[in-house]
């Protein structure tokens, strides 16, 4: 093996520690010892970086709050103080633990300019550490083989793999890693120092059929004391992109708040929060004057960050406004990817990401406000690979998560309220069509995007009911997917007639592709 990458979740980074082994313990040491110290966890350990006794070559490392390096100087590098805080920074002073050598990814981007000793150039093994869009990185090659790197062709390769920074540790046949049994052996010498890194062991899931009863007896809807008769169900999606289930559930239980769910679903836990008969808050009022609070059992299904970047909840992003630093870092990205300099990927909207954006709307024939609107995100997104399109594949295990509880949960509830999956299971959207629920899209807006209808979720609990498990994709999954992917259909009524109109549009688009030779 020639080369290792090991790109780590955040919210599964559990610690970093910088290990001083001072050139008396191999690579296979170290990573035993920390095994043995977290056997709960998954293990990754680099070579932390070069170490001349002289001064001549060594990374600028601090660990426990202790300066190790003889002759501190000022560089951008990653500090923390237990690990998931990690970040690039240069406030060395404010961190127990501080480690860079040379810096290949700033905050504006790739350094043009790099500064290293000359025992770290040529084109040798490499090991490293970056930050990619909520991941961790850590990165090993072996020296001597096709994936040796000169800095800059390192450098350059992270960054075309969308790290948003990275910093390269040690070189040639000090490279070398540990990730999770997988080695980069390097020469197989002691070096003076390690980056360890503890990752949470992703446990089997518990039963999805298991509910945690976590009842918001502080909700004014609680309190209020209603009951319903179940006559149905009602499938929900927070439009709260990255807020879990204990999030939500926190931000719900308390008198001042409007809105009530009987249980809440993410990836790792279904949680029960009211009683199966109480009166929920969850569907408004419909055109035909009733509400879904009357008759139905409901429950949120929380969506993942990524769900931003899907048009019905694309929120403007613009100077002097609150912007969630992920999606402005994702226009940076896409801007800086299309060739117009945003000044720096760090997540806030200043004056060199408005100058961007002005200049992409200008070119792409855009109204020019500096604003990262709807029309200006879907212009962004149509590059293949954008980071402003909404990637399915990016968050497939946490749908099919979600998906899987969603339906155990409404096949217990269907069994145990007698009511039938195939005519008692509707969403908001569906809701909203027949007059009993507020105008909401959800989950017509997201269930499309991984070729999953409401039809599909009513058959799935069905045979969850008969006891059938296997699940395979509708027939005209690959078709469905192929035309929101072309923008010929936007994937909602799959198996619905179209009408006259619907069909001209259709066809009409498909006839531009065609003029455009996609």
């Amino acid at each position: 093996m020639s080369k290792l990458i090991a790109d780590i979740p955040m919210d599964q980074v559990v610690a970093i520690e910088l290990y001083l082994g001072y050139c008396r313990e191999t690579l296979s040491q170290v990573a035993a010892k920390a095994r043995a110290r977290r056997p709960d966890c998954k293990v990754y350990v680099i070579n932390g970086g070069m170490w001349n006794p002289d001064g001549s070559a060594c990374p600028l490392l601090k660990a426990e709050g202790d300066w190790i390096s003889g002759k501190p100087w000022t560089a951008y590098g990653y500090g923390w103080d237990t690990g998931p805080d990690v970040c690039l920074t240069l406030e060395r002073d404010r961190y127990a633990n501080f480690w860079t050598t040379t810096p290949l990814i700033g905050p504006s981007g790739p350094i043009t300019s790099l500064s290293y000793a000359a025992a770290q150039g040529g084109i040798r093994g490499r090991s490293g550490m970056g930050m990619k869009l909520g991941y961790l990185r850590l990165y090993a090659s072996q020296d001597g083989t096709k994936d040796a790197r000169t800095p800059e062709g390192l450098r350059n390769d992270m960054a075309a793999d969308g790290c948003t920074s990275f910093v390269m540790g040690d070189g040639g046949g000090s490279a070398q890693c540990w990730f999770d049994g997988q080695v980069i052996p390097g020469d197989g010498r002691k070096c003076h120092n390690y980056i360890v890194v503890y990752a949470k062991n992703k446990k089997e899931d518990k039963p999805v059929d298991e509910i945690t009863s976590t009842i918001m007896t502080g909700s004014a809807c609680y309190k209020a004391g209603k009951t319903i008769t179940p006559r149905g169900i009602m499938v929900h999606s927070t439009a709260a992109p990255g807020v879990m289930a204990d999030s939500l559930r926190a931000t719900w239980n308390n008198s001042n708040t409007d809105a009530a769910v009987h249980a809440i679903i993410d990836d790792t836990q279904t949680l029960q929060t009211l009683p199966w008969t109480c009166r929920g808050w969850h569907a408004g009022v419909g055109s035909g004057g009733k509400s879904a609070n009357d008759t139905h059992i409901s429950f949120e299904i929380c969506e993942p960050e990524e769900c931003r970047l899907l048009p019905a909840e694309w929120v403007a992003l613009y100077r002097g406004n609150t912007n969630p630093a992920w999606a402005v870092t994702r226009l940076q990205l896409e801007l800086q990817a299309r060739g117009y300099d945003p000044k720096g990927v760090d997540g806030s909207f200043g004056p060199g990401c408005e100058a961007a954006v002005k200049a992409y709307q200008a070119d792409a024939g855009l109204t020019v406000d500096g604003s990262c609107g709807p029309a200006t995100r879907a212009a962004l997104a149509t590059r293949s690979g954008s980071y402003l399109a909404y990637n399915p594949q990016e968050v497939e295990d946490y749908f099919q998560a979600v998906w899987t509880r969603a339906v155990a949960l409404c096949a217990k509830l269907c069994r145990d309220y007698g009511l039938d999956p195939v005519t008692d299971i509707l969403c908001h959207a569906e809701g909203c069509r027949v007059g009993i629920a507020s105008n909401h899209a959800d989950v017509e807006h997201w269930f499309p995007q991984h070729g999953k209808s409401m039809d599909d979720f009513r058959q799935e609990v069905k045979e969850k009911m008969e006891g059938k498990t296997e699940t395979t994709a509708p027939w005209y999954a690959d078709a469905q997917k192929w035309a929101m992917e072309m923008g010929i259909a936007d994937g909602t009524r799959p198996t619905d007639p179209c009408t006259r109109a619907e069909e001209w549009t259709m066809l009409q688009r498909l006839y531009r592709l065609i003029k455009e030779g996609k």
